[in-house]
């Protein structure tokens, strides 16, 4: 096994993992990014940790071979007007066209919570989330901070905390702490796979 495939392995599990955690907090509160929302997507593209675009360019490499080969070959049609996101599609109401190979940042937008200035943790709804449907909420939701005990006491449950699980796949690749552009680093990521599976193939061929 390659350290590629070590590291996709080690971040499906954690991306797995994150799921279990989100289902439960969705089952215990109910509390869910309204349909269709997408807003979190628009003016915003996000930088990858050195884990997260080798996930995210060896699941392109098996589910979207086409737009793998675009990235790979500089053709992918990028807007440089374009803010948001390069996989957004304003068009539908899932939004994400790469959603099973999306970063951690957009799977914990909307839902996680953080470490408030004392260490405690605390919990804000999404910025995006309409304040009129949080004041339907029974107890009413503002947009503001509520900390641990009353994040449990109104909704039943606390969500998982960021810093907690983007350090856990930070730590997938030592010594690597600086974020690269998504567009910038994906189709680097994408050739260097590709080439590792031609290398592979080649070298699987040469011993039969």
């Amino acid at each position: 096994m390659t350290r590629s495939e070590e590291i996709v392995e080690k971040v499906s599990f954690l991306y797995a993992e994150l799921e279990k955690l989100q289902k439960d907090w969705y089952e215990k509160t109910k509390f869910t990014c309204p349909s269709g929302c997408g807003s979190c997507c628009i003016d915003f593209e996000p930088d990858l940790y050195e884990a997260e675009v080798i996930y995210m360019a060896d699941w392109l490499i098996k589910n979207r071979p086409e737009t793998a080969e675009a990235l790979a070959q500089d053709s992918f049609p990028f807007d440089p007007e374009r803010k948001t996101c390069i996989f957004f599609d304003p068009e539908s109401d899932y939004h994400c066209t790469i959603y099973g190979g999306r970063p951690f940042i957009c799977r914990l937008f909307g839902c996680s919570s953080f470490h408030g200035k004392n260490g405690k943790t605390v919990w804000k709804p999404c910025k995006f989330y309409p304040a009129e449907k949080l004041s339907q909420h029974k107890p009413p939701l503002a947009h503001r901070q509520y900390t641990f005990k009353e994040t449990v006491a109104i909704l039943g449950a606390v969500p998982p905390v960021m810093i907690d699980i983007m350090e856990q796949g930070l730590s997938l690749c030592p010594g690597q702490s600086e974020t690269e552009p998504l567009r910038e680093c994906l189709p680097k990521i994408i050739r260097k796979l590709l080439m590792e599976k031609a290398f592979n193939i080649h070298e699987t061929r040469n011993s039969e």
